[in-house]
């Protein structure tokens, strides 16, 4: 294997974590009384989308993708979009990650604090191999579930199953808007991480793919499930971290989620940018010193610009058109490389 690869079980870490990582804000199902309802079909989702991905990653490798398929003029377009996306994904990651602790008043080191030791942390996630990242993740996933799994224990006791009724109490529309919200978070937003693990991919790495999608859906929906059943309807959707404002019920228990946001935030921020980081060195390797900081000072100042805030009116209408792109230019890549495949 190369040196710099991954194994199947690295992979499917990797992405575990990378969908963990919008794991505590109030945005999509999370924050819905019955959004728990959402995750196992996202689950469900998640496999034929992750094949697609997996299919685009098999033609190429992540910074050739585009225009090894499509030619340089429209895949070179194709991949500039994607490197923007990827920028602003890991910049609303970093805002998140700053306003979780400023917000819980977890230290005084502020918002431009916060986001400048998670730079440090994320910046040397870049400049790592990807097979030593793979290796953190491996150690990072088993704990970060166990801490999960042992903040429901704790606050089970709070629980009432009669919070969660009636069913869709929040009404069709919210729900529409959460699951858009939530496909474009965790099921399109895989195309990323996806793309980073390379091409060359064996049955094991996809079965790892599909496993890690499916199981991560599903843990967000006992997760969920809890903190609608221990907040309620309508709090559970006022609450900008409900995962938090759950777990606080119970003395001391707010620290495991804080400790699995702090272990988890940073793969999401790594993988995103490592995707923009591939395509660039395939354009320019000339510069690839430099791609690190520069990646970092852009996701930063797009986090500062909340681009992604709730207020914004259009944030479902820039969700959904994120998740089309997201979409679009895998299968775009994949439908062509096949036809180019039956011409030869």
């Amino acid at each position: 294997m190369d040196r710099d690869g991954l194994t199947p079980r690295q992979c499917f870490f990797l992405l575990f974590l990378f969908l963990l990582g919008n794991l505590v804000t109030a945005a999509g199902a999370k924050g819905t009384q019955s959004g728990w309802l959402l995750f196992p079909v996202l689950g469900v989702l998640s496999m034929p989308v992750n094949w697609l991905f997996h299919q685009a990653a098999d033609c190429h490798s992540a910074g050739m993708g585009f225009t090894g398929a499509l030619g340089r003029f429209a895949g070179g377009i194709f991949t500039g979009v994607y490197v923007v996306l990827s920028v602003l994904m890991a910049g609303d990651a970093m805002r998140l990650f700053a306003d979780f602790i400023v917000i819980n008043d977890l230290n005084d080191a502020g918002a431009w604090g916060n986001t400048a030791m998670l730079t440090l942390v994320v910046l040397l996630m870049l400049v790592c191999s990807l097979r030593g990242l793979g290796k953190a993740a491996w150690a990072v996933m088993p704990c970060a579930v166990a801490l999960l799994l042992l903040s429901v224990a704790v606050t089970v006791g709070k629980a009432d199953l009669h919070r969660l009724l009636p069913l869709f109490a929040e009404g069709e529309g919210v729900l529409a808007r959460s699951f858009i919200s939530s496909f474009a978070a965790l099921t399109a937003a895989s195309f990323f991480p996806i793309a980073v693990f390379g091409s060359g991919g064996t049955v094991e790495k996809r079965r790892a793919i599909y496993a890690a999608g499916i199981s991560a859906c599903l843990l967000m929906a006992v997760l969920s499930l809890r903190d609608a059943a221990v907040l309620g309807w309508p709090a559970v959707g006022r609450f900008r971290f409900p995962m938090f404002a759950a777990a606080a019920t119970t003395r001391h228990s707010q620290i495991l989620i804080s400790s699995v946001f702090v272990l988890v935030q940073p793969f999401r921020a790594a993988l995103c940018l490592r995707y923009a980081q591939t395509c660039l060195k395939n354009r320019m390797p000339r510069l690839g010193r430099w791609y690190p900081p520069l990646l970092l000072g852009g996701a930063i100042l797009s986090g500062s610009l909340s681009w992604s805030s709730e207020q914004v009116r259009w944030r479902t209408a820039g969700e959904a058109a994120v998740s089309v792109m997201l979409l679009l230019g895998p299968a775009a890549a994949v439908v062509a490389h096949r036809l180019k495949r039956r011409q030869t």
